[in-house]
């Protein structure tokens, strides 16, 4: 799964480069994003078996003038799940939540900055503060460092879709898809 995203990644990149020589719209230079979705964890963990959960975030970007670029302050929250039941054999549903609040700073390419149809591709870098929520089978927390690369696309200048990976300690590293809304970064008009 990593392979094949950062393939696309790759793509997005080589497509990039095409684009830079076409005209970049000039766009509002602030925009904010609220965003919700689904995580499911990477890699293994104690065994447990990956389960879906929850992701929130808010992201302030700002955008640089004649550019495709935009850099921003993201807050986001995510989690690993994983079931235990087949550890313990008594029926009962056993899980771990492994949560992490990540504040980061973000860069985004945008492949059609001020249009209505706008591929993205980016990357946060930040910290990450790691704890478990709930039943505690295998307690761990602490802070580390978070890297997340991100491919999306915004939709009529107000919808954002997104996938991320959220790469920060092992037991809470996970994938996100998400639907955000966005105010602001619409074209300017001329």
């Amino acid at each position: 799964m990593a392979r094949k995203f950062f393939k696309i990644i790759f793509l997005f990149v080589a497509l990039a480069n095409i684009q830079a020589t076409a005209q970049t719209r000039i766009v509002q230079l602030m925009e904010g994003e609220i965003r919700a979705g689904v995580t499911t964890p990477l890699g293994g963990y104690h065994t447990g078996k990956a389960q879906v959960s929850a992701a929130l975030g808010i992201e302030g970007r700002y955008n640089f003038k004649g550019t495709p670029w935009d850099c921003g302050l993201m807050l986001d929250l995510s989690t690993a799940r994983r079931g235990y039941e087949h550890l313990y054999n008594d029926g009962y549903d056993r899980w771990q939540s492994n949560r992490t609040l990540a504040l980061a700073v973000t860069s985004e390419y945008n492949l059609r900055q001020g249009s209505k149809i706008n591929p993205f591709v980016g990357t946060a870098l930040g910290v990450a503060f790691n704890d478990v929520v709930s039943d505690k089978y295998f307690p761990s927390k602490g802070t580390s460092m978070l890297f997340a690369p991100r491919i999306g696309i915004e939709f009529l200048y107000h919808i954002r879709l997104m996938a991320q990976f959220n790469i920060c300690r092992k037991g809470y590293n996970n994938f996100s898809l998400t639907v955000g809304f966005v105010l602001g970064g619409r074209p300017k008009k001329q």
